[in-house]
């Protein structure tokens, strides 16, 4: 296949979908058969995705060839049968966990201290391998939502990792049989597409539990992941781990002896032979952080669960934000008489050790170091938004611009490490403030390592406060002269004084002379924890998110589609309007997921695994092939599963595809400054707009590195009135490059023209590798 002709990656599915029948389609009806594809968009049927669900997903690519999925859920180097007992599982199955209100799964956990359900009415008599929690857990209570999440009724998926790479271009990878309702997937449906997944956790060289990390692709195609999970919640990770697409595996990074000795002694079979009391592996004491983090040099100062990363302009990443605990403080002193009643415990005092990272961090790939800003404290809510702003003419005018920062955070717990917005208490975040880094003068500084709140510049406050809660949308438009013509952020909905979901939209321009944040539209309903994705035309796709809150509107079906945020709506920048489209049957809320793919379609996927099938779900009853008739939604039915949606702008009016406009050539890489040449079928007249679009990792509503690039061009020779043109070939177009890194910072880019119909082409990779000229500011 042609390297920089992407294929319609997800095409596969609708044929498919067309074909699958009767016999799927009656078990559960299209929800949008009524709906013109041309006004509605096509949701497509769902996809299975295996072991994991896709809190964390973004495209890699390598050197040649068609972009794939990188995904995970929670504990990617480990499998679900080292964290969740089989046996356990298949008995809530057969005592009726999927028809049986409440989380049946829990007994299921390899936790010997507490969960003995009455459910499975277990008591004391566990298995011999609920070693898991103590061995490499430090005997914390296992949170997130893992009861859920980990056990599945998936069998074949059982032994699988969590960490996969889902091969877009692979025959198999939209197989289906035409279902549209999670609860009605089997093990039939899982095995239509499992050979388009490679496992790439722990026999790949990922060692951590690095969900709930930060993550960004940089110009050279390698996946940069910042932080994660040590053990519970709220104990962040120092790593900084790497994947390299071209080898489809983890750069080497040490190996916790927890992991070393769950692969060498699974269970601790071996250990508790010899010393059935042993608390942990022999000289390996999860508690003891060199257990569960041996030092690498590539280590933050700052370990971080939660933090927020963005590539910078000079191809290196900041890092902000991040929670940690102190895993010197040991769990709940009566775990093991609380289990033995039945009683969950609670690890109060490691949980009171909860800081929030106040000290910025920047990482060079090229020295694979990271340089802490101790200059530059600030403190955020979890997972803040971020975004870079070019300031200037130069190569060297940006800063990074965020929101909710608070310079007013109290004195230091620790050093780095304050007591605001953490919970228990604390102080949180009430101010819509968008402060902004100098991260150049910061780095610069020669008192850069004297704790400081310098280098920050407040610009605005916006109306609301978003901690944790709210997608944004970058979009940049460039002129003929290389200049920013207007770079728009956008927020999409809110939180009122009570904590309770908004519908506002606003936007700031950071190239208006004094940019201010303003409304900018209103969307259907309040929602949090919505998925945004800029699309080739400019629009703004906005899909899920929740607010089960919502009051009725006095029809339990839209009620149900409203709280739960089925319908997908689009939201035109350019006018403020957002308009209804299809909708969908899967809730996704804080940990849903979504990707543009490059034939201009976006992947929908993610959240627990337990919140895909909503108890008050309204379709049921449903007749299933692996239960027989479910008489209402259960949690325990969930599995993950992802959709593809293809936009309205695909279709035709009165029905068919929409005929895309073709690049026919186009350059593989450009630079800042200049102008380049596309080549497209038929006349340039045709052609709109070309945009580029930066589609980075997401996960929890944050992209941070995504951007949309509006381009300025004309038809090759315009620019040369009068004189003779003999040597253009018809359908070129010149295009202008960004001027500068700020504009579009380096990286691995879709290229999209899109017609005067609205259709957008296939979208073709293209790069900007960072500028070789040395930064008037050394990176020391």
């Amino acid at each position: 296949m042609d390297r920089k002709t992407i294929g319609a990656c997800a095409a596969a599915w609708l044929a498919l979908f067309l074909s699958s029948g009767a016999s799927a389609q009656a078990l559960f009806p299209d929800p949008n058969a009524s709906c013109p594809p041309s006004e509605c968009g096509q949701v497509s049927p769902l996809v299975p995705m295996q072991s994991a669900e896709a809190v964390h997903m973004g495209l890699v690519w390598k050197e040649s060839g068609n972009p794939k999925i990188l995904f995970h859920g929670r504990f990617p180097e480990y499998t679900p049968n080292d964290v969740a007992d089989p046996a356990l599982t298949d008995l809530a199955i057969a005592r009726g966990a999927f028809t049986t209100p409440g989380r049946q799964f829990d007994a299921t956990l390899r936790d010997v201290l507490h969960g003995f359900d009455p459910f499975l009415g277990l008591g004391p008599n566990r298995s011999a391998d609920d070693s898991f929690q103590r061995l490499t857990y430090g005997g914390y209570r296992l949170r997130q939502g893992l009861s859920q999440s980990v056990p599945t009724r998936i069998t074949a998926n059982r032994t699988m990792e969590r960490q996969l790479l889902f091969d877009l271009s692979h025959p198999d990878a939209f197989k289906n049989s035409g279902k549209l309702h999670t609860s009605l997937l089997d093990q039939a449906d899982f095995a239509l597409n499992r050979a388009a997944f490679k496992e790439v956790g722990h026999a790949s060289g990922m060692f951590y539990n690095t969900y709930c990390n930060a993550r960004v692709t940089l110009s050279d195609g390698r996946v940069y992941v910042f932080g994660g999970h040590d053990m519970q919640s709220d104990n962040g990770l120092r790593k900084v781990n790497i994947f390299d697409p071209e080898s489809e595996s983890w750069v080497k990074r040490s190996e916790p002896c927890t992991r070393r000795n769950w692969t060498r002694d699974p269970f601790g079979r071996s250990l508790f032979a010899r010393n059935p009391n042993a608390p942990f592996y022999d000289s390996c004491d999860p508690r003891d952080q060199q257990s569960t983090q041996p030092s690498d040099p590539s280590d933050q100062r700052y370990s971080r669960w939660y933090p927020s990363a963005i590539p910078l302009p000079n191809d290196k990443v900041l890092v902000i934000g991040g929670f940690d605990q102190d895993n010197s403080v040991g769990p709940d002193p009566d775990r093991v008489a609380k289990g033995r009643a039945n009683v969950v415990q609670n690890d109060a005092a490691f949980t009171a050790s909860r800081v929030n990272q106040v000290v910025p961090e920047v990482y060079d790939p090229e020295t694979d170091r990271n340089i802490a800003l101790e200059n530059a404290r600030m403190a955020f809510p979890l997972y803040p938004q971020l975004v870079v702003v070019q300031t200037g003419p130069g190569r060297d005018d940006w800063k990074v611009c965020t929101f909710n920062g608070e310079t007013e955070y109290g004195s230091e717990a620790i050093p780095g490490g304050a007591k605001f917005g953490v919970g228990g208490g604390a102080p949180d975040f009430t101010k819509g403030t968008t402060w902004c880094l100098d991260v150049l003068g910061a780095l610069k500084d020669r008192n850069r390592n004297i704790p400081a709140k310098n280098h920050w510049a407040l610009l605005d406050t916006a109306r609301e406060v978003r901690p944790y809660c709210c997608p944004t949308a970058s979009v940049v438009e460039i002129d003929r002269s290389g200049h920013t013509v207007s770079h728009k952020w956008f927020m999409f909905s809110g939180q009122d004084a009570a904590g309770r979901p908004t519908a506002t939209i606003e936007a700031i321009d950071f190239a208006a002379p004094s940019p201010r944040w303003t409304p900018a539209g209103q969307l259907a309903y309040p929602l949090t924890t919505r998925k945004a994705v800029v699309l080739p035309d400019g629009k703004v796709l906005l899909g899920q998110g929740l607010n089960r809150g919502l009051a009725s509107v006095g029809d339990p079906l839209l009620d149900f589609e409203r709280r739960e945020g089925l319908r997908f709506h689009m939201y035109d920048p350019a006018t403020g309007a957002v308009t209804p489209l299809a909708r969908t049957t899967v809730s996704r809320g804080l940990h849903g997921t979504a990707t543009l793919l490059p034939d201009g379609t976006v992947f929908f996927a993610g959240e627990n695994r337990e919140a895909l099938v909503q108890a008050n779900d309204p379709s049921f009853p449903l007749l299933t092939s692996y239960a027989g008739l479910l008489p209402a939604g259960d949690p325990d039915q969930g599995v993950p599963v992802g959709q593809v949606f293809r936009p309205p702008y695909l279709f035709k009016q009165g029905g068919g595809t929409a005929v895309r406009p073709v690049i026919t050539d186009s350059p593989e890489e450009i630079s800042y400054g200049g102008k380049f040449d596309i080549e497209v079928a038929g006349s340039p007249d045709q052609i709109a707009s070309v945009a580029l679009l930066r589609s980075d990792h997401n996960t929890h509503s944050l992209t941070a590195g995504d951007r949309y690039v509006k381009l300025a061009f004309q038809r090759k020779g315009d620019e040369r009135k009068g004189e003779q043109r003999g040597d253009e070939r018809e359908g070129e177009l010149r295009v202008i490059s960004p001027k500068v890194p700020a504009q579009a910072t380096p990286g691995i880019y879709l290229l999209f023209v899109v017609d005067r119909n609205g259709v957008p082409s296939m979208g073709r990779r293209l790069d900007i590798k960072p500028e070789t000229k040395e930064s008037s500011v050394e990176f020391e």
